[in-house]
């Protein structure tokens, strides 16, 4: 598996991953996290990554053909980190129920899509600004693999 994480930025980082932290996670969200993002979580829980864009077929307020991504929140101990902040935010800013925001910034987020999967979801792209929703990859391992670096 290819190291996705940049090395000299901490932030977003937790502390390290346990098979405990997951479990507790996938029972607050009552979901089924994927193996492809729980192993990337255990290489480093969270934090900004080498990759900085997927690419898309559709336009977004982002750009023509691609969305950002800059990191990928990881699993924390408090409801208050990574992607236990997900029902907040969901509230926050008026999003879709039943997903898990795994990156994004009020305006578009990347999320699990948990809406018709409770385990091995989609991957998709929110964008607020625009109120639509893209389908970006089927899963997370096809996600984490079309990662992409964009000028």
């Amino acid at each position: 598996m290819k190291n996705i994480w940049q090395e000299e930025n901490d932030y977003y980082k937790l502390e390290l991953l346990t098979d405990e932290m997951v479990k507790k996670a996938e029972e607050l969200l009552k979901i089924k996290l994927p193996n492809s993002y729980i192993n990337i979580l255990k290489q480093q829980n969270g934090g900004y990554i080498k990759f900085n864009a997927y690419p898309t077929n559709i336009p977004t307020s982002w750009a023509e053909d691609h969305v950002n991504v800059d990191y990928i929140l990881g699993i924390g101990l408090g409801m208050d980190k990574g992607i236990l902040q997900s029902e907040y935010l969901i509230q926050e800013w008026e999003l879709p129920e039943n997903v898990v925001l795994i990156s994004g910034d009020g305006h578009s987020w990347i999320a699990l899509d948990y809406r018709n999967k409770k385990a091995e979801p989609p991957v998709i792209f929110i964008d607020t600004d625009e109120e639509k929703i893209i389908d970006l990859a089927p899963n997370f391992e096809v996600f984490l693999n079309g990662l992409t670096e964009w000028d």
